[in-house]
């Protein structure tokens, strides 16, 4: 019996092939590492709020337009009470920096005016006002928990 030999057809990639695939890959690659830097959130302050026996109470972490606020062991408001955070500048008057969440944990969205008010260490402070926060923009309750920010 005769073998029969087969035509083996090479193919070779066109010319074109390789340079797609180069400028294919380098777009990725552009667009991942503009993609992480453009949703980089960087921490700009943070602040360990310590409730009045010097007890740690809550973590604030302070990034471009928002607040993070992250419970250690806060406790909860009256049902007739909101915890409202303010920033005490050492001029001393207090800036509303929005309610606590409910439930100690969550974020406060904070606006330009309350964003210039925490660009430099301040203290900060929480203090219990009537539900809903302070309507005199001051604080009018006891202090809870306060502590320095710190500006990363």
């Amino acid at each position: 019996m005769t073998a029969i030999n087969p035509q083996v057809i090479e193919h070779k990639p066109s010319f074109w092939n390789r340079p797609r695939l180069f400028v294919g890959a380098c777009l990725v690659i552009v667009a991942g590492v503009g993609g992480a830097l453009y949703t980089q959130d960087s921490v700009k302050a943070a602040a360990l709020l310590v409730n009045t026996t010097q007890q740690p109470a809550t973590q604030i972490v302070a990034h471009k337009d928002y607040l993070e606020v992250q419970p250690i062991a806060a406790t909860a408001p009256a049902p007739d009470q909101s915890l409202e955070l303010w920033a005490v500048p050492a001029d001393g008057t207090p800036v509303s920096l929005g309610l606590l969440p409910e439930d100690g944990k969550g974020i406060i969205g904070i606006n330009p005016r309350q964003q210039e008010s925490i660009s430099k260490p301040v203290t900060l402070m929480v203090s219990s006002e009537t539900k809903g926060g302070s309507v005199s923009k001051q604080p009018t309750g006891p202090t809870v928990y306060q502590g320095a920010l710190a500006i990363r």
